[in-house]
């Protein structure tokens, strides 16, 4: 009886919540100026209407018009979603490390912790005394890295409501004095040049309009001999070096259509490969560049996000956050079109660092 309760519990807070995620994308199609469809259609073409909408054409997605329409729309959408996160999942907002194979048992909570410091020994780091972590969110991989090295740690982020967390998780953890965190444009770093030995970037150069551009800044600050360390969100690799998964030639129409929804869901530009990154980082004169794919290893990631979505705990808190808007349900639905990447060997985790 027990089992056949649980079961049934599940099946309604599925049903429920995938029912709000499309009730909520349906508005935004409907109210997008890329995506607004004529709802006084005749009854006749309703069919090949609906058909449209479920299968929209590449040209027909429209990502953000400007880079200044996309860092507001990033803004927002973490302003909206991150309490969420924070109650669910806690203060990494990242994807976890699950060994190499991704088959190795342990809390979601410990996974990303140790995709924290898996990278930092992938990347060869030893003992950072500034480190600059671009797209902190609220402070979690910060506070990693400041309790390891004893280190001074400072983050970046365009949320106001991510900046405030982060300042308050670190007075709470005693480490207000070697973490700061400000909102900055990741474009446009408010910092003298060579003033890190150390940048540092979980999961936010997907968000970046101007890949070479932001690498560009990223060596400015750093120190001579200092080392730039990323993973990041990117399409496979391909033949083609486009810089934008939309001239990409190598790519086939489903997959464009895939990518451009979720950069629409989750505010971001086009998507790039690894070879992308790896060929700006050698245009820019980085030297020791190495990369790598960690897909295998943070495959269970996504089917946990979406298993504590569909949590009571989880449910509440999507209910809760209909006041504030309809970003964190927008988010909600990505989570099944990043498994679906995934699971189709097209979104990849990329990993990228090299020295100054």
């Amino acid at each position: 009886v027990k089992t056949g309760l649980a079961m049934s519990r599940r099946f309604l807070l599925e049903s429920l919540c995938c029912s709000l995620v499309a009730q909520s994308v349906a508005f935004q199609l409907s109210s997008s100026k890329g995506l607004h469809l004529n709802l006084r259609v005749s009854s006749s073409n309703s069919r090949n209407v609906h058909r449209r909408a479920q299968q929209p054409a590449i040209s027909r997605i429209v990502l953000a018009a400007s880079d200044s329409e996309l860092k507001s729309g990033i803004a927002n959408f973490y302003d909206q979603s991150s309490p969420l996160w924070e109650e669910v999942w806690g203060e990494h907002m990242h994807m976890g490390h699950y060994g190499q194979k991704g088959d190795e048992k342990k809390s979601d909570v410990q996974a990303q912790i140790d995709m924290v410091d898996r990278l930092l020994e992938w990347g060869q780091v030893s003992a950072p005394t500034h480190v600059l972590d671009v797209g902190c969110g609220v402070g979690g991989s910060s506070r990693h890295i400041a309790r390891r090295y004893g280190c001074k740690v400072t983050g970046i982020t365009l949320s106001p409501l991510q900046c405030e967390h982060a300042k308050e998780r670190s007075r709470q953890a005693g480490l207000a004095e070697k973490t700061n965190f400000m909102v900055a444009d990741a474009l446009k770093l408010p910092f003298e040049d060579e003033s890190f030995d150390l940048i540092w970037s979980m999961e936010s150069g997907e968000h970046m309009p101007g890949k070479k551009e932001w690498l560009a800044e990223c060596k400015r600050v750093l120190k001579p001999g200092g080392r730039f360390l990323m993973a990041t969100w990117v399409h496979r690799d391909t033949e083609m070096l486009s810089f934008g998964h939309l001239s990409n030639n190598n790519l086939n129409d489903k997959e464009k259509r895939l990518l451009s929804k979720i950069s629409k869901y989750y505010y971001l530009p086009e998507w790039v490969s690894c070879g992308d990154y790896k060929m700006i980082a050698k245009e820019l004169g980085f030297s020791d560049i190495r990369t790598d794919d960690w897909t295998d290893a943070v495959r269970p990631f996504w089917p946990a996000v979406w298993k504590s979505a569909l949590s009571w705990r989880g449910f509440k808190g999507l209910i809760k956050t209909l006041r504030q808007g309809i970003e964190t349900l927008r988010g909600a639905r990505a989570v099944l079109l990043m498994i679906r990447g995934f699971d189709k060997g097209l979104i990849r985790l990329g990993l990228l660092t090299a020295v100054k």
